[in-house]
């Protein structure tokens, strides 16, 4: 059902449709001797672009009906709620706009009629997102942050069904957690290919803004591999699906009713969904949650140094003219020192990612396993070097920022 029919199909057919041409029929005599009047009619082209639409509708329809079943909301009663205040423009999706408690931030999540006027908790607060269903027997993917507080977790189902829901586990580096519920029947959705996601597809983004339960809204992927310093590991799909606070921890489906992406954080000025909104991408979230599911902390690799943006100045320096990291430290015994990897030299590819600053390198390492060689392109004296580094255990070493 992939790209049954593109946007550029639907909108450029509507585009060039004409208006609405009103077609003059012969009068046709009534009962009572009087005549109709002209008889408004649909041109053949504007019958062909109400058809694409349908279409189009049809087809948000049936990934809507199929992907529900999976959908669930998260209540969360946390033991020892804080109020927090809001800070940055990045504001997480469960977070209740400023607007609507005027002198501060609710907790994440939390329903804010349960704020007096002063935006003080009035009793005990409940934190709301959103979660899907990847096995049937029972685990549920969230957000961390969704989670996070703690406390009593409830899962309410697509039917109607609330059960109450125990954390297997979370990783606090991708924002992603898993919790189990017992019940029978349910469904589960399936982890697409978020490598596959290109600009301008079609995505739908299934959840419960605002505690609104079962709200399903559609966009396109706008950008791959943004980050935004929410997340070490962070290289979101950006979407315009319309996503607001409740939407956290829901999936993001493709027009092949898998997930691609799961609803994370949105770039706002209000609090409220301003079209711009991230998603961590499947690829990266499915090795996550089998880690998690397997009873095991995600494996995470080491290289073994320190680095610093290339700026301008130093890259004059070094005379070079492209992008890449400084390595200004190198762990001994560590697997850049092993692989032949100096003080000095620029690192422009790991793993075949481009390593345009210090966050990718670290994301590059960070989502391979421990043992994993991989290969490293660095400059020296000018020249490109290709080396290939055995990664080390992350778990096993404490990293310090370089002074």
């Amino acid at each position: 059902m992939r790209n049954i029919i593109s946007s550029a199909v639907v909108l450029g057919a509507l585009a060039m449709t004409p208006a609405i041409t009103v077609a003059a029929e012969p009068p046709t005599p009534t009962g009572g001797g009087e005549q109709q009047g002209p008889v408004a009619k649909l041109s053949s082209e504007d019958q062909a672009a109400i058809g694409h639409a349908k279409s189009v509708s049809r087809a948000f329809r049936a990934i809507s009906k199929l992907a529900g079943p999976s959908v669930v909301s998260i209540e969360v009663t946390p033991e020892q709620p804080v109020v927090r205040r809001q800070g940055g423009r990045m504001v997480p999706q469960q977070m209740v706009p400023q607007q609507m408690v005027p002198h501060g931030m609710v907790p994440p999540g939390m329903d804010p009629r349960s704020m007096n006027p002063h935006g003080s908790p009035m009793g005990v607060p409940m934190g709301v997102g959103t979660g899907f269903i990847v096995a049937e027997e029972g685990y549920v993917v969230t957000n961390n942050h969704v989670i996070r507080s703690g406390g009593v977790f409830k899962v309410r189902l697509n039917d109607g069904r609330v059960a109450s829901a125990a954390l297997v586990g979370s990783d606090q580096e991708t924002d992603i957690a898993v919790l189990k519920i017992d019940v029978a029947g349910l469904t589960a959705i399936e982890f697409g290919d978020s490598d596959a996601a290109e600009v301008g597809d079609w995505v739908i983004a299934l959840g419960s803004p605002f505690g609104l339960k079962d709200s399903v809204t559609a966009g396109i992927i706008s950008a791959r591999g943004r980050e935004v310093g929410l997340s070490p590991l962070e290289s979101y799909l950006q979407t315009d699906a319309t996503i607001n606070p409740g939407n956290s921890g829901g999936p993001l489906v493709d027009m092949d009713g898998r997930v691609v992406g799961i609803n994370t954080a949105i770039e706002s000025r209000s609090g409220g969904s301003d079209g711009i909104s991230f998603a961590i991408p499947s690829n990266m979230a499915k090795s996550v949650v089998e880690s998690i599911i397997a009873g095991s902390a995600p494996s995470r690799g080491f290289l073994g140094i320190q680095m610093q943006p290339l700026d301008a100045r130093t890259a004059a320096q070094v005379g070079f003219n492209g992008q890449g990291v400084l390595v200004n430290q190198v762990v001994p015994g560590g697997a850049a020192a092993n692989a032949g990897v100096q003080v000095g030299d620029i690192v422009v590819k790991v793993n075949g990612e481009e390593t345009t600053n210090p966050q990718r390198v670290m994301r590059a390492v960070r989502l391979c396993a421990p043992g994993v060689a991989v290969p490293i392109e660095v400059i020296r004296g000018g020249a490109v070097v290709s080396l290939m580094a055995t990664l080390g255990d992350a778990s096993k070493h404490v990293v310090r920022a370089a002074p």
